[in-house]
């Protein structure tokens, strides 16, 4: 009963506009003051403890990482490299697009990134060779879905933690799928294309594949450097993030020379102002499981979930179709961070491979990025390309629907996810 409650009063008050982190902590603090007579002093000690893990230090230094890529030129010659490679095909800008996506994601790791770094550059272009503008901004909107799902990702640090699994292990689970699922994005856009008459430019040249790659050497050397770090063993994903912070640096200021000693500052406070928020939302939720584990709430779900649901398949689709309702009205980060606790110990009842079952949640709440009323991705194309969002909204259902294939692909078959991680014990 108290628990039913409490997550009624999160909810009344997420819908009254109260952000996310304290709608969690005040919903926690309603159940110590009505229901139980313990210290109000443990909702802050619940806050510490959930951001006080030296892996979860991983999520600010991507984002710092992301920030100094997106002003540093990385993210421009990463679209060079695309377009040299992709962009003589039908519809070779929109391809450009999803493929410099992709490239950017493997930096980042967040797709708000992905989207204001790509999509600036690439939805002028696209417009200058007669795409739709609303068509540009809805792509661009769903390419950014890569940017937490292909290593290094965000959400995977933050699944790892709260899953008790390797987060290591995570990070390559998003690989296959995250490819998989640009290209059937790339597919879907060039048949598109075609239909609308879009066609590339210029012709292929190994040449000038050579010339842009050369360009962008120390843009690509960085997912290398990244993955093949945490792989080597060299160092965790941790220590991964904070080096991809000096590498983005250096590469910034002495390289591309892109980066001005005297904006730093401003692109970290930037940064950090992101990076703050989110791990108040990763403190809040701690205090709000808190609350759900000592009501028994995961519980109780895994025991309605195996009376009605008997088999894994089933109850894994199930679990889609609650993430992508739940993609609509919450961002990925509270709604994995909420979420997760409560579905891992069901997931587990089902003998799924945890893995398997972060990889499934990430793919489902990713594709929430793009989808109304509250789809991050979405604002954030529609802030770049200064268009309204409901003008982008009526481009977005192919793209969907092709996630959407992609993501029951990935949750039907299961050596998407576990292939290289498998293959890396």
């Amino acid at each position: 009963m108290a628990g039913g409650l409490i997550v009624v009063a999160f909810f009344v008050l997420m819908l009254l506009g109260i952000p996310m982190a304290f709608s969690l902590s005040l919903a926690a603090l309603f159940y110590i003051a009505v229901f139980v007579d313990v210290p109000s002093i443990i909702i802050a000690q619940q806050l510490i403890s959930g951001v006080d893990k030296f892996t979860l230090m991983a999520v600010p230094f991507f984002i710092v990482a992301g920030s100094l890529m997106e002003f540093g030129g990385i993210s421009k010659r990463i679209v060079g490299l695309s377009r040299s490679v992709v962009g003589t095909l039908p519809g070779g800008m929109a391809a450009v697009t999803v493929v410099s996506s992709m490239i950017f994601a493997a930096m980042t790791g967040a797709g708000a990134a992905t989207t204001a770094a790509v999509g600036s550059i690439m939805i002028p272009a696209m417009c200058d060779e007669g795409y739709d503008i609303d068509f540009a901004c809805g792509l661009q909107a769903t390419a950014g879905i890569f940017g937490p799902l292909i290593p290094p990702s965000v959400l995977m640090v933050l699944y790892g933690i709260t899953a008790g699994v390797s987060v290591g292990d995570m990070l390559l689970a998003g690989l296959l799928p995250g490819v998989f699922l640009g290209l059937l994005l790339i597919t879907t856009v060039v048949f598109m294309c075609v239909r609308k008459g879009y066609k590339g430019k210029g012709s292929f040249s190994f040449r000038g594949v050579a010339k842009a790659f050369a360009d962008s050497f120390f843009a690509i050397l960085a997912p290398v450097i990244i993955l093949g770090g945490i792989y080597s063993g060299v160092f965790t994903p941790t220590e991964a993030a904070g080096i991809t912070c000096f590498y983005s640096l250096g590469v910034g200021l002495f390289i591309y020379r892109e980066i001005q000693f005297r904006s730093v500052g401003q692109i970290m406070f930037k940064s950090f102002k992101l990076a703050a928020g989110i791990m108040l939302i990763v403190g809040s939720t701690q205090a709000f499981g808190w609350v759900l584990s000592r009501e028994r709430i995961p519980q109780a779900v895994a025991l309605g979930f195996n009376s009605i649901i008997g088999t894994p398949a089933v109850f894994l689709l199930a679990v889609c179709l609650m993430l992508l309702v739940a993609g609509c009205f919450i961002d990925a980060v509270p709604a994995l961070l909420i979420l997760a606790p409560i579905l891992v110990p069901v997931a587990a009842s089902y003998n799924i491979s945890l893995i398997h079952f972060g990889v499934v949640m990430v793919v489902t709440l990713c594709i929430g990025l793009v989808t109304p009323p509250v789809g991050i991705n979405l604002f954030v194309a529609s802030s770049v390309a200064h268009r309204p969002v409901h003008k982008i909204i009526p481009k977005l259902p192919p793209f969907i629907v092709a996630m959407v294939i992609g993501m029951f692909t990935v949750v039907l078959f299961e050596p998407l996810s576990l292939f290289l991680v498998n293959l890396n014990k």
